[in-house]
């Protein structure tokens, strides 16, 4: 038990907020050069006003290239403080348009809003507490595409705790909602769905692949459910994920999915661990993952490190798992597939290559930060080598022309239709993609 809850812990904290920490103004006053029309303080006059954060209204960015263009160049600038992009976190091309997810834990209505756009350039928001809209108070935790259209799951947000007094920040009920459109949305009351996963959820995951939908969720059992078009859902029975396997990260390809978490075998003992399943019903161990062949490894007393895959980022012909050191020094770890199945580790980092640190007392991690959309995989470093590459695979990098403000550090980054956003905790960048 004592097992588990550390590693539940470790799970709802590293995951259940995108960024970890609210994106405060930049120290820098600059003024970005076109691309976005960002909303502004009106002057304040008879008094001192601090900084205030950005704000969830409309934004207009450049039109990103096409979905089969290749990025050629990335042009920097820094986001003034209350620029909605500062609190967007992930985005979906399908094909009805693009649609974006955000998180703002001091939000009103809804720590996750939401934005639509028809074009990846003019981004709406989406109001909450509307008849066709999410409810107040809830927080979407996952979107996907289904043939119908798009599904979201969401939870209610917890307000009993702070984020250092609970597991999770979000408690049952689980609600799945459709929309044809994103922007009018139908909610569903999924009672089988909600029996199985809402159990003291730490972590809620959702892909969609060749089978349709998967649902996942840690408490700390790894637990699952399926469904075609998000409205009727098929609880897996228990055991359909191995009971030493804890889930972080569930992701759909094109031949199946991978579940990606740690392996549990004793109280001292967490090991990497990734599943695959071609239908999302049936999971198989892939090889255990290789561990980092560098001096950094610092083993628990049994010849071990205590591991977790915290994610997985894809293109289109080939992925990589992140993950982390649970205990210290808390490096980061990659590692390559082609398949989902067999797995490479990358202790070099590439293209990036290690944080030079004095010693081992700091922990071997990228000198950047690395996402990607399925198609294409970006690595993004800032400082005075700042550069961004590209891959299909994650294995054949290239570098593009780097313009404009470049970012000073790179902690966090995430990756747009037209884009990529870097922060450094303090200060936000945009960088706009030009394709050839």
């Amino acid at each position: 038990m004592v097992v588990a809850l550390l590693v539940a812990t470790f799970v709802g904290i590293a995951l259940a907020k995108p960024w970890g920490t609210q994106v405060l103004p930049p120290a820098s006053s600059a003024q970005p050069s076109g691309g976005i029309a960002g909303t502004t303080l009106p002057p304040v006059t008879g008094q001192s006003a601090a900084p205030r954060g950005p704000v969830a209204d409309a934004f207009t960015i450049a039109s990103p290239p096409a979905a089969s263009a290749v990025w050629s160049a990335v042009r920097w600038r820094r986001l003034e403080p209350r620029d909605p992009l500062n609190l967007v976190r992930s985005a979906l091309r399908w094909r009805g348009g693009f649609i974006a997810l955000g998180w703002d834990p001091s939000a009103t209505e809804t720590s996750t809003p939401i934005w639509t756009s028809r074009d990846g350039s003019h981004w709406e928001p989406l109001p909450f507490n509307t008849s066709t809209t999410f409810w107040p108070g809830v927080a979407v935790v996952g979107i996907a595409e289904v043939p119908s259209g798009l599904v979201a799951l969401t939870e209610r947000v917890r307000t009993d705790c702070t984020s250092t007094s609970c597991i999770s920040p979000y408690a049952p009920p689980v609600v799945s909602w459709t929309s044809p459109d994103a922007r009018s949305w139908t909610p569903h009351v999924a009672v089988a769905l909600e029996r199985a996963l809402t159990t003291g959820a730490v972590q809620m995951v959702l892909a969609t692949g060749p089978a349709g939908l998967v649902a996942a969720t840690n408490n700390p059992t790894s637990l699952a459910a399926t469904s075609l078009d998000g409205v009727d859902w098929h609880v897996l029975p228990n055991g359909t994920f191995p009971k030493q396997f804890v889930i972080n990260d569930l992701r759909g390809t094109a031949t199946g999915y991978m579940a990606g978490g740690l392996w549990v075998t004793g109280h001292t003992h967490w090991d990497a661990a990734a599943l695959w399943s071609a239908d999302g019903r049936t999971w198989t161990q892939s090889p255990p993952l290789p561990a980092a062949s560098t001096p950094a490894t610092v083993p628990n007393g049994s010849g071990h490190t205590l591991s977790a895959v915290t994610s997985f980022v894809s293109g289109e012909g080939g992925l990589i798992a992140v993950g982390r050191e649970i205990v210290a020094p808390g490096r980061t770890l990659w590692w390559h597939s082609s398949d989902g199945k067999a797995w490479l580790s990358l202790p070099a980092y590439p293209p990036l290559g290690p944080i030079p640190c004095p010693g081992q007392s700091c922990g071997l991690q990228p000198d950047g930060a690395l996402v990607a959309d399925g198609e294409r995989l970006i690595a993004v470093r800032g400082g005075r080598d700042a550069g961004v590459w590209i891959s299909a695979d994650g294995k054949a990098w290239r570098r593009l022309t780097v313009t404009g403000d470049p970012p000073q550090q790179t902690t966090q980054a995430v990756l747009l239709p037209g884009g990529v956003l870097l922060s450094d905790g303090a200060t936000t960048w945009y960088g706009e993609a030009a394709g050839e």
